[in-house]
């Protein structure tokens, strides 16, 4: 193994997108589990907890809502990881299998602006939660904008540090953040559960919403995995070519699954606790519930919870720019995301409406990803995981260059996708005529169902798939 390109933690990754060498690869799945709780365990997650009950649903609606919406999206999030060991490259790379070289643009200048909107998300509540703590402890008047400017510095440093040492060191912070932050939101609950008045659970007077409400309260849980599946491989991509794909989705899907679960529960608790509304400031709201001691470590936690997941957003946002064949070498690419997040964050501070922003946020995220995943997963299958992984960085040449640069089957089915997802979605800004029929928004089931059914059709006579069968036998 050449040293120079050894993945070590706290050693800049030498890699990019290019597919890693057999001999570079290594590690086992098992490791996925603890980076996708360690990357899943904050405070944006417990919100969506928040929102589902804001939504007019009880508490148990709620919380089967959550289960639901986690086993699917946790299920596609796992799908999503087991290209990473077969073809060596991060997962929105492995749109060209499906989509050409040049195809591949499409899904992949969307994921850049999906993940740099991420950035923004997450970025609200790191520094609000770091501008509480210090104002907490040393007694500091916030309503100027100094603090939070230099709040917004520390946290983006955080970020983009690790995000530039990349994958190993990734993979070592977030098994080391799971533990930590698991314990310190594992304390929010016990002063949770004491303000909830258990006397309303289960009886008239607790509100309850009908089926179509606990239906869109599954999609904005199931929304937030289904955010991930683009980056999904990306941690996957230097285990050997033969690792068991079963144990990769299983560790993957399942540490989400266990991370996700985890905190939208205590959400719903939590929302239950402050009397079902969604609060005007989601940091303030915890001045109700925790004592002093531990709001500061707390909020320490918040901050450290969200800088968690933004560096696999970082690390994936610079992927992304490399795979638009940027002249730009990963660790560049790293600060150029810091730049224009920086524009994206200062916006979204200065926004003010934070959870319309949010759950806004989650729906049009979904509405791409879906068909995206579905595709790349139903490829998969069809070429029964084996790749010309060579062929994957090459351009007007090789197994994936197509029809001058595009696969007219993945095109096809991602804009039909696209447009069925609209049609059945409702939401602020996007009003689907037939959801609106209906009375509920069922987008992401109808686009990724609607996605892999038409791609299956339209690509499974491709030489392609025939040529992949015999590969690796």
């Amino acid at each position: 193994m050449n040293k120079n390109h050894m993945d070590v933690a706290f050693k800049v990754e030498e890699n990019s997108i290019d597919p890693i060498p057999e001999n570079q690869r290594h590690g086992n799945p098992k490791s996925l589990f603890p980076m996708w709780i360690g990357a899943n365990v904050n405070y944006v997650v417990l919100l969506n907890g928040i929102v589902v009950v804001a939504l007019g649903l009880s508490m148990w609606q709620a919380l089967t809502a959550v289960l639901v919406g986690n086993l699917l999206g946790c299920t596609v999030l796992g799908l999503a990881s087991i290209m990473g060991p077969k073809t060596g490259t991060a997962g929105i790379v492995t749109s060209r299998t499906a989509f050409g070289q040049l195809g591949s643009y499409l899904p992949v200048i969307i994921s850049v602006l999906s993940v740099l909107g991420w950035f923004s998300i997450n970025s609200v509540v790191a520094t609000e939660a770091l501008m509480q703590a210090v104002t907490s402890v040393f007694k500091m008047d916030a309503s100027g904008n100094i603090l939070m400017w230099v709040c917004l510095i520390i946290v983006l440093a955080l970020e983009i540090i690790i995000a530039i040492y990349g994958h190993a060191t990734i993979m070592a912070s977030e098994k080391f953040l799971a533990l930590i932050l698991g314990t310190l939101f594992l304390g929010l609950l016990f002063f949770v559960v004491p303000n909830i008045d258990f006397s309303l659970i289960g009886s008239a007077a607790e509100k309850s919403g009908d089926w179509k409400t606990w239906v869109i309260a599954v999609g904005i849980i199931f929304a937030y995995p289904i955010s991930w599946v683009n980056f999904a491989s990306d941690y996957s991509r230097y285990y050997p070519r033969n690792t068991n794909s079963k144990l990769v989705a299983l560790y993957s899907g399942g540490g989400q699954f266990v991370a996700l679960t985890f905190c939208e529960f205590i959400g719903v608790l939590f929302c239950v606790a402050i009397g079902g509304q969604n609060p005007a400031d989601p940091i303030s709201a915890l001045l109700g519930v925790l004592p002093t001691w531990y709001l500061i470590p707390f909020l320490f936690a918040v901050m450290m919870g969200s800088v968690a997941t933004n560096v696999p957003n970082g690390y994936t946002a610079a992927l992304n720019l490399v795979a638009l064949r940027l002249p730009l070498q990963r660790v560049q690419a790293v600060l150029v995301v810091a730049a224009f997040t920086l524009l994206f964050r200062i916006a979204t501070l200065l926004f003010g409406e934070f959870f319309s922003l949010y759950e806004q946020w989650l729906s049009i995220i979904t509405i791409w990803s879906c068909p995206w995943v579905a595709i790349i997963i139903v490829d998969f299958f069809l070429r029964k995981g084996n790749y010309v992984t060579e062929d994957i960085m090459k351009w007007k040449a090789g197994e994936y260059w197509y029809n001058k640069g595009i696969f007219w089957p993945g095109i096809i089915s991602f804009v039909l996708g696209l447009f069925v997802a609209v049609l059945f979605t409702d939401s602020t800004y996007i009003h689907g005529p037939i959801a609106v029929s209906i009375g509920m928004d069922i987008g992401f089931e109808v686009g990724f169902i609607v996605t892999a059914i038409c791609y299956f059709i339209l690509a499974k006579g491709h030489p392609t798939f025939k040529k992949a069968k015999t590969l690796y036998s």
